[in-house]
């Protein structure tokens, strides 16, 4: 009796060692990433200091206040702020966990019976997830309260298109990819595959810092990462993120001068069509593709669902990281 007493002593201690490392791990995982989110919201307004600085100390406000009134400049400075925002920040989490971000990123090639199937599925989540984000912005708008996002201003011409499609389309798709599916996904998929799903998911609706854009991501987060997990490789991420934002852009600059409203509902039912197709189409060769699709790899974590949740999302950083992001939601609510 007394031995078999002492094993299980033994044993809960060890279990409780386990525990307390595995918490800890959570805690600095989760400080890692948002102090990386944290300067990733930082470094536009810095930059706007910066540049008003300068502009007062050279003489030039003048100058840099028509240059932020040209689209095209607007275009381009959000690509280049993008490449900073969602590389160099988020460098600090695989340093930070001593890790290399090869080891935190697949950059390989995609499970080939899943990347068409998972794409499409992908894509065609798009009507999906505009349809809830309109039925909750209809939902609060009953009640007087109106979600507004930031007005986006597309320069013209084809130079103007070409622009708009790498800051929107191309230049997102890449690095907001290597941020959230890479970094972020990575280093908290140890503590399991449906953990590191979610709180990436969270994370890249955060990000938008409006409640228009956020049920959006938070839709399509899931979708992407969950593809980037069966197929293995951050490529299909980059594949359906860009897809997306591609179809985004080029909707816009089909339909923005268009006078007709009947014209303009049919392109957006013909929109939803084939988005719907597409995700019929890739769910079903998803199912033939013979291989395990709809599972995820069950985490072998001692701490349970909830406590994981609790010690990644209530640490100080972490707490920081949603004000900010509550504060930036606020600016786009208007109250009737």
């Amino acid at each position: 009796m007394n031995n078999f007493s002492h094993f299980e002593f033994e044993n809960f201690v060890r279990n409780d060692a386990v525990r307390f490392k595995e918490k800890q791990q959570i805690k600095k995982c989760s400080n890692l990433v948002s102090v990386a989110y944290i300067i990733l919201w930082l470094i536009p307004y810095l930059f706007s200091r910066v540049v008003s600085d300068m502009g007062k100390l050279f003489g030039i406000t003048e100058v840099i206040k028509n240059l932020y009134d040209d689209p095209a400049f607007i275009m381009l400075l959000q690509t280049l702020l993008s490449v900073v925002m969602f590389t160099l920040p988020f460098l600090i989490v695989p340093a930070g966990l001593g890790r290399k971000t090869k080891e935190l990123i697949s950059f390989g090639l995609p499970e080939k019976n899943l990347f068409l199937p998972l794409l499409l599925a992908g894509a065609g989540t798009s009507a999906f997830a505009n349809i809830a984000t309109n039925i909750i912005s209809g939902l609060f708008s009953s009640v007087g309260i109106e979600f507004l996002s930031p007005e986006i201003e597309y320069p013209r011409g084809i130079f103007g298109f070409l622009l708009s499609f790498t800051a929107i389309a191309i230049v997102p798709a890449l690095v907001e990819e290597f941020a959230i599916r890479g970094i972020v996904m990575g280093s908290s998929k140890e503590f399991g595959e449906g953990f590191a799903l979610a709180v990436s998911s969270v994370i890249f609706a955060m990000m938008h810092g409006n409640f228009v854009q956020i049920p959006f991501a938070l839709i399509m987060g899931a979708v992407i990462g969950f593809a980037v997990i069966k197929t293995g490789s951050i490529w299909t991420g980059i594949a359906i993120h860009f897809v997306n934002n591609a179809v985004s852009v080029i909707m816009n600059y089909v339909t923005e001068d268009m006078e007709s409203v009947v014209l303009q509902s049919v392109i957006m039912v013909i929109y939803y069509a084939v988005c719907t197709l597409c995700f019929f189409v890739g769910i079903l060769l998803a199912h033939k593709s013979g291989c395990k699709v709809w599972t995820l790899e069950k985490s072998e974590s001692a701490l349970s669902v909830g406590e994981k949740t609790k010690y990644f999302f209530l640490t100080p950083f972490m707490i920081v990281a949603i004000i900010l992001t509550v504060i930036s939601c606020l600016d786009y609510i208007y109250i009737v």
